[in-house]
C-alpha cells in the first residue's frame, strides 16, 4: 500500500537546517548522517509516522530534573535529542514476516562528551521501553561490565519515574510501578500493565532464565572489555517485533575491543558501506581540529550553547590538562571524544634543560644521601643514582652500565654513542666517567654495587636508603648487603628497600618530579646527557579510574632507564625527608 511521503519532519528539519546553517559547529560524522537520513527519507521501503515520536516527547514531559539548576523543572528534549528520537521512534518498515509496521532502526549508538545529561535522556528512553512502546511482557536490561556499573543507569531510571506526579501519584506511589527483589536478589522495577519489568545486568546475567529483552541499554561502552554480554543480549531479542538496543558513550583511550568492533561498525553505516539498521550518532572533534582551538569543542558538546555543559566547565578541565599533561589524555577522550593513548610524553626539554649545570665533587664530598639503580634491563642499559638533598636542592649524579657485547648493537638501535660518555668532559670525575662498560653479554650488579661502594669508601657518601626495583631486588639486594648496605627489616631499619614498580608507589612521586623540574630543584650535570635523553623520553601512563601515573617503557620515545633510577631514588628521598630536614638541609 502506498503510503503519503513526509518531506521533512519538524525535528528533522529543525536539525538539519542548524548542520547547515553552522557547519563548522558539526564534525564530518554528523554530516554524513544528515545525508544518511535526507536518502532514508527517500526509501520507498522506508517511511515516517510522529505518533511514537510525540508519545516519547509528552512522556519526557511527565517528568522532572533531579539535581542541578533545572531541579524541579519539566525534562524538554534539546534540538539535538529531538532529532534522536524523531529518527530513532519515527522511521518505520514493514515487516513482511510479522505482517506489521515496525521501527527501522534496531540499535542506537550516540557518542557524546561528559556532561551532555546522557544519564536522563537514557533513563527516558529506558522507561519508555518500558512503559509505553506498547510490548508486552517488556524485559529492559542495563548492562555494563559489573552490575555496580549497570546499577547507575537502573537507578537513574527509577529516579527519573520517581520525579513523576502522574506516573508516581503521591496518594498512590505503586500506581503504575513498583519494585521488588528478583531471585537474584537484585533489585527490578515493574510495569503490572503489560507484566513488564527493567533490572540492571552485567555478565553474570548472561544466563538468566527466559532471557527475551526488548530493550538493552549500555552506559560507557568503551569500558566494556569483554563482547560477550553484549553479543548474548543482543542474539537473545529476535522473538522481538522491534527491539531496541541504546549505546551510549564518550570515547575512551586506545583500545581492542567491542568500543572498536561498533564505532568501525557506525563509520560503515555513515559511509554508506553498510546497511545495517543502525543510527550512529557521533559528536566529536574532527581528526584535524587543533584541541586548543576553542570553537571547534561545541562539535564534542552539542549542549554547549545550553551550558550542557559550559563553556567555563570545559575551559578549567583542558586548563588542567594543560598545567598536568598526564590528564591530557583523559580530556581529549572525555571532553572532546578524541580517541587518545593511555600515555604521554611527560616532561618538556626547555623545562628540563633549565635544571643542568657544572657539579663540582664538594656537593657530594662526605654527604648523606639516597640511592636506587633500574637493573631491569641487564643485557641493555643500566642505570644507578645517588641524590643528594643540599641547600634546598636535589643534586644527581648518576652512573651508567652497558654490556661490551652489546655496545655497537644498542648504539644503532638507540641511535645513542654509548661510548662517548665514558669520558664528558665534566670537571668533576663522577660525570666526566658516566658510563661503563661491562665485559660480556650482560651488565654485571657487581659492578653497580662497586659504584656505590667507592661512593662510599671514596667520597665518604652514607647512603640512608637505596631502592632495587622488585622484579630485581633479592640477587642485587644480597650483593649490596655484602658490601655494606643492611637490607631494611619490617620495622624499616637498614639501607636496602624494594620499590614497587606500579601507579600506586610512583604517580605521587613522579607528579612531583615534574614540579621539582618546573622549580629547578633537581639539578643534574650538563654533561649527564643520557639523563636529559632518558627523562625526556619518558611518557606517562594513566590510569583513567583514579588519574594515577607510572612511566611507560612500551610507549616512551626511547631508553627511560636514566629517569626511573632518578625517580626510584626520589622515592627514598621521600622515606627519609626528615632526617634530611633536620641533618642536611
Amino acid at each position: 500500500m502506498a503510503r503519503p511521503r513526509v518531506e521533512l519532519p519538524e525535528y528533522i528539519k529543525s536539525w538539519h537546517d542548524y548542520v547547515e546553517r553552522e557547519p563548522k559547529k558539526h564534525c564530518k560524522d554528523i554530516k554524513q548522517l544528515k545525508k544518511l537520513i535526507e536518502n532514508l527519507l527517500k526509501n520507498s521501503k522506508v517511511f515516517y509516522d510522529d505518533t511514537d515520536v510525540e508519545a516519547f516527547i509528552d512522556f519526557c514531559k511527565l517528568v522532572k530534573h533531579k539535581e542541578g539548576r533545572w531541579a524541579g523543572q519539566p525534562f524538554e528534549l534539546s534540538i539535538e535529542q529531538k532529532y534522536i528520537s524523531a529518527c530513532i521512534f519515527g522511521f518505520k518498515i514493514y515487516d513482511i514476516e510479522l505482517e506489521m509496521d515496525v521501527r527501522y532502526f534496531k540499535e542506537l549508538i550516540l557518542f557524546v562528551a561528559r556532561k551532555w545529561g546522557k544519564s536522563t535522556f537514557i533513563s527516558a528512553i529506558a522507561d519508555f521501553l518500558l512503559m509505553a512502546d506498547g510490548e508486552p511482557a517488556a524485559q529492559v536490561w542495563c548492562l555494563a561490565t559489573m552490575k555496580t556499573q549497570a546499577a547507575i543507569v537502573y537507578e537513574a531510571a527509577k529516579s527519573f519515574l520517581q520525579t513523576s506526579d502522574v506516573l508516581t501519584p503521591k496518594d498512590n506511589p505503586r500506581k503504575h510501578w513498583r519494585t521488588k527483589r528478583d531471585k537474584d536478589n537484585s533489585e527490578m522495577i515493574l510495569f503490572p500493565a503489560t507484566n513488564s519489568y527493567m533490572k540492571a545486568g552485567s555478565k553474570n546475567s548472561e544466563g538468566q532464565d527466559g532471557l527475551n529483552p526488548h530493550g538493552v541499554v549500555i552506559d560507557e561502552l568503551h569500558a566494556i572489555k569483554n563482547r560477550n554480554t553484549y553479543d548474548v543480549f543482543s542474539s537473545a531479542q529476535g522473538a522481538r517485533a522491534q527491539p531496541l538496543n541504546v549505546i551510549i558513550s564518550t570515547f575512551g583511550f586506545v583500545r581492542e575491543g567491542i568500543f572498536d568492533s561498533i564505532f568501525k561498525r557506525c563509520q560503515k553505516v555513515l559511509s554508506g558501506k553498510s546497511k545495517e539498521r543502525v543510527f550512529p550518532m557521533i559528536f566529536r572533534i574532527d581528526d584535524d581540529d587543533d584541541p586548543a582551538d576553542r570553537k571547534c569543542w561545541i562539535k564534542a558538546n552539542p549542549g554547549n550553547e545550553e551550558a550542557r555543559p559550559t563553556t567555563s566547565y570545559l575551559e578549567g578541565e583542558y586548563q588542567k590538562a594543560v598545567e598536568d599533561p598526564a590528564q591530557m589524555p583523559s580530556f581529549l577522550a572525555k571532553h572532546l571524544n578524541r580517541a587518545s593513548s593511555l600515555s604521554v610524553i611527560y616532561f618538556d626539554l626547555l623545562m628540563v634543560d633549565k635544571c643542568a649545570i657544572d657539579m663540582d665533587m664538594d656537593i657530594i664530598q662526605d654527604a648523606y644521601a639516597v640511592g636506587a639503580a633500574d637493573l631491569s634491563e641487564t643485557t641493555d642499559l643500566c642505570c644507578a643514582s645517588a641524590l643528594i638533598p643540599k641547600n634546598g636542592k636535589l643534586h644527581l649524579f648518576q652512573k651508567y652500565f652497558i654490556a661490551r657485547q652489546r655496545l655497537e648493537q644498542n648504539s644503532k638501535a638507540d641511535k645513542m654513542a654509548y661510548e662517548s660518555f665514558c669520558h664528558t668532559g665534566a670537571q668533576d670525575i663522577l660525570n666526566d666517567e658516566l658510563m661503563y662498560i661491562c665485559e660480556g653479554s650482560m651488565v654485571s650488579r657487581k659492578d653497580v654495587t662497586q659504584w656505590f661502594v667507592e661512593l662510599t669508601e671514596k667520597y665518604g657518601v652514607v647512603f640512608w636508603k637505596t631502592g632495587g626495583d622488585r622484579w630485581h631486588f633479592k640477587d642485587w639486594s644480597e650483593d649490596m648487603q655484602m658490601n655494606g648496605f643492611p637490607i631494611e627489616d619490617k620495622d624499616g631499619r637498614g639501607v636496602m628497600f624494594e620499590v614497587a614498580m606500579g601507579p600506586k608507589s610512583l604517580s605521587e612521586p613522579m607528579k612531583e618530579s615534574k614540579a621539582l623540574f618546573e622549580d629547578g630543584i633537581i639539578q643534574f650535570s650538563r654533561h649527564n646527557g643520557l639523563f636529559r635523553w632518558c627523562t625526556t623520553n619518558t611518557a606517562a601512563k594513566i590510569t583513567p579510574a583514579n588519574n594515577e601515573i607510572q612511566p611507560d617503557k612500551a610507549k616512551s620515545n626511547g631508553r627511560i632507564d636514566g629517569y626511573v633510577s632518578f625517580l626510584m631514588s626520589y622515592v627514598a628521598y621521600k622515606k627519609v625527608k626528615d632526617m634530611f630536614d633536620e641533618y642536611q638541609p
